[in-house]
């Protein structure tokens, strides 16, 4: 496995393996600037903190994250990292193999801060009544660490750029995030599109379960509508296992999380081939990267399944352009032999290699 430093170089032909759309044209592309390199021994130091977020519903609500630099960098953009349903802040910094499925590893070993943040509801933030996990409330709490971010009032040192990473419900966060405040620099948005295949749909319904009735959470005293997993369906899920370790897998099953039930079903008629004019997503207004893998069974053709769209690049922008201002210049990735959880297959490296191409043609990290 390759480093960033040595992997630099070789970033045309991880594009080309990945396979790229643009949507827009190629104004979107700065001069490049060169990613900075990190040896494999500089690991980040990162420092867990509680945020306290001003909300009328949930008061005295904190929100868990990690803050993460290299001890030999001062960066002035920090990369937001927002996870999705029935996962945690573990998702973006996964402690199997660290050096192929730690997104923070890859990112502040070229130079950036990383926020691995637990939203409300999640891991170690505030877990309020589920009926109270609303969008408006996630994205409200969402906004204010934005803001905190930029004033220095996490981890003392403001940051000048602020970077959205979402997956999959923490893509549609970005969107609404979008709509409270243009105060995002770019957009990386993973594992989600305007879609979602009836075939996921009944599986992901049949699959569920209160967290009351499962072992994990039996103890935690969330009421009734706090779901999670039935145990041993992550796999048919958000794997492509082909792509996918065995023990990567099972590691999910023992760190997975919940999700608020009415969150989701909140969430889900925003990705269900929603109305285009009224499209959250239609507040972005920045710079925005798009990158789903080919056999994410939550929108795409997946083998066995009757439905879904033919995840190639061309498809995917096609699909996805009318929902985007032009502003947001939308650019789409394609990673093969991919599920929907980009950041545990075997692809994660590539995928974030990527990433940060598009990133450093930004000027992101400068």
């Amino acid at each position: 496995m390759c480093t960033i430093s040595v992997c630099k170089n070789q970033r045309g032909a991880l594009l080309r393996w990945l396979g790229v759309s643009a949507v827009a044209t190629s104004s979107l592309w700065l001069a490049p600037a060169a990613v900075a390199g990190s040896p494999a021994d500089v690991l980040p130091q990162c420092e867990a903190l509680q945020v306290a977020v001003s909300l009328p519903q949930v008061p005295d609500a904190t929100l868990y994250g990690e803050l993460c630099v290299r001890a030999d960098k001062t960066p002035s953009a920090v990369q937001l990292l927002v996870h999705g349903a029935t996962y945690n802040s573990y998702y973006s910094d996964w402690p199997y193999r660290p050096s192929v499925y730690s997104y923070v590893r890859q990112v502040t070993g070229a130079g950036y801060a990383a926020f691995n943040i637990e939203r409300l509801g999640y891991g170690r933030s505030t877990h309020p009544n589920s009926a109270l996990v609303s969008l408006d409330s996630g994205a409200e709490a969402l906004h204010q660490v934005v803001q905190k971010l930029r004033n220095g009032q996490i981890g003392g040192r403001p940051f000048s750029r602020v970077i959205w990473v979402g997956h999959s419900l923490g893509t549609l966060y970005a969107w609404h995030e979008a709509t409270v405040a243009q105060d995002v620099d770019a957009f990386v948005l993973t594992g989600l599109l305007h879609t979602v295949k009836p075939s996921w749909k009944t599986l992901a319904f049949a699959s569920a379960y209160s967290a009351n009735a499962d072992p994990k959470f039996a103890t935690l005293g969330f009421d009734n509508l706090y779901l999670t997993f039935t145990p041993g369906t992550r796999a048919a899920l958000f794997y492509f296992t082909p792509g996918a370790e065995p023990n990567v897998i099972a590691l999910d099953e023992r760190l997975k999380d919940t999700v608020s039930g009415p969150e989701f079903l909140a969430a889900l008629p925003e990705f269900d081939s929603p109305a285009v004019s009224t499209a959250p997503s239609q507040a972005i207004k920045v710079p925005t990267l798009l990158v789903v893998g080919e056999h994410d069974r939550v929108m795409c053709t997946f083998p066995g399944d009757p439905d879904g769209l033919a995840c190639t690049p061309h498809n995917v922008a096609e699909q996805e352009k009318a929902y985007y201002s032009d502003e947001a210049r939308l650019y789409v990735l394609v990673a093969p032999n991919t599920g929907h959880d980009l950041q545990l297959h075997l692809s994660a490296p590539a995928t974030g290699e990527a990433i940060l191409d598009w990133l450093s043609k930004l000027g992101a990290a400068d």
